[in-house]
């Protein structure tokens, strides 16, 4: 496979506006970094790439070439889904992979129009692929469309890498921001250094973010990682409701029972069956809400209605009317989920879940190890899961535990095996 391009021009800048980096340049030299220049073949192999090790991923990519010869959308739907499980990816991964080649093959989705976009437009469009998140979507301009100006601060390593060479505990945004002003128009040769510095390119860099406060030994260190991936995210890690925050109320008669909605300008906040286990909270911040609204329609807890809530409050159940006639809804309404930073990570994957299929707590904790670096036990991953305030569409119903069973739904058994049993008749 061909490399990353990039030479002189790129360095001498690089090297121009950084000593640390120009120093690091010097001593690593040309770092070496394949590419693969076909779109649709980079975007399956990302997502099977999800999850699973380097050597387990290279095995499938083998298994899957061997089988389907070139990587297409003609090739993948022959294959099937059940062509796709049999070279060893996942059920989900599988889902995925068809729903992707079935855009791409009806022109619903234009691989060449996304390679003429603007990065940040560009990003937008493969995000709209199922099991494609922003960090991947930034992997793939930079490893299959090799856009110059890449430099993600979803990757981990890439955080690592910028707090060995400049000795930073921690790497904030603003912090980030300002790297990247520095190595534009050239971060993705950047990306390409900080990632063989996080590596141990330069051995004499240590990370400091490693190192505790006081000390105590490295039995003592390992011990509290250790702990603090056993536990739930504290309290005060959450972002509270700002205190301008205008959330309207409606409700829902679900099949299930009453379901309570909550919606501002940025989108659908809560949603509640009455009786609901943390009933009211966002992360782990509680509002006093009444459990029926006065108003069919909408009510305000502080402001007048806007149209923007209201259009959310109207798309919500729009998309639940579809939900439970059992026509497999696509496009959710819009989120606007409040919780801490752990919180929204694993939010974020459970949204990810395919309709009608499951997956476990344990499940999660590896993917979000995987794919954020956050370490945490499936105790605490189920933690979060049962503080999801947007019920059904946030889908917290399809984890189960690691033997199957139906535990940990704050909504209550019942009602999970309820929503399980509609989709896998759907």
């Amino acid at each position: 496979m061909a490399n990353f391009v990039y030479g002189e021009t790129e360095l001498d800048y690089l090297r121009s506006r950084d000593a640390r980096l120009a120093d690091a340049i010097a001593r690593i030299g040309h770092v070496e970094r394949a590419v693969d220049p076909d779109l649709f073949a980079a975007v399956v192999h990302h997502i099977i790439g999800q999850q699973i090790s380097t050597k387990a991923q290279a095995t499938i990519w083998m298994r899957l070439q061997e089988r389907l010869g070139a990587i297409t959308p003609a090739t993948v739907r022959a294959a099937g889904r059940d062509g796709l499980q049999a070279v060893g990816t996942t059920f989900r991964k599988a889902d995925y992979i068809m729903d992707f080649a079935d855009r791409v093959a009806t022109a619903e989705l234009d691989l060449d129009a996304i390679g003429s976009m603007p990065d940040e437009d560009a990003i937008a469009e493969l995000v709209t692929i199922r099991g494609i998140g922003r960090w991947t979507a930034e992997m793939i301009l930079l490893f299959c469309l090799e856009r110059p100006d890449i430099l993600s601060f979803d990757d981990l390593a890439i955080q690592r890498g910028l707090r060995m060479l400049y000795r930073h505990r921690r790497i904030t945004p603003a912090l980030f921001a300002r790297y990247r002003r520095r190595f534009s128009p050239y971060g993705s040769v950047a990306s390409l250094y900080l990632w063989a510095i996080a590596g141990g390119a330069l051995p004499e860099l240590t990370d400091p973010a490693a190192r505790t406060a006081r000390g105590g030994g490295a039995g003592r260190k390992q011990a509290e990682r250790s702990r603090s991936a056993a536990r739930p995210p504290r309290t005060a890690d959450t972002a509270p409701v700002p205190a301008n925050s205008s959330l309207q109320l409606a409700t829902y008669d679900s099949p299930l029972g009453k379901l309570t909605l909550a919606a501002d300008d940025q989108g659908l906040a809560g949603a509640w069956f009455a009786g609901q286990a943390h009933f009211g909270e966002f992360g782990s911040v509680r509002h006093t809400l009444p459990a029926t609204p006065d108003q069919t329609a909408v009510e305000s807890l502080s402001q007048p209605a806007t149209a923007a809530s209201i259009h959310v409050l109207e798309a919500t159940r729009a998309w639940l009317d579809a939900y439970f006639a059992g026509e497999k809804p696509s496009t959710p309404p819009k989120l606007h989920l409040m919780g801490s930073p752990f919180q929204q990570r694993v939010w974020q994957l459970l949204v990810e879940i395919p309709y009608g299929t499951t997956t476990t707590y344990g499940a999660l904790a590896h993917e979000l190890e995987q794919r954020f670096g956050m370490q945490a036990s499936a105790r605490a991953v189920g933690g979060a899961v049962g503080r999801n305030p947007v019920s059904i569409i946030v889908p917290c119903h399809r984890v189960l535990g690691a033997d199957g069973s139906i535990t940990g739904y704050a909504g209550g058994p019942n009602r999970k095996r309820a929503l399980l049993a509609l989709e896998r008749s759907s």
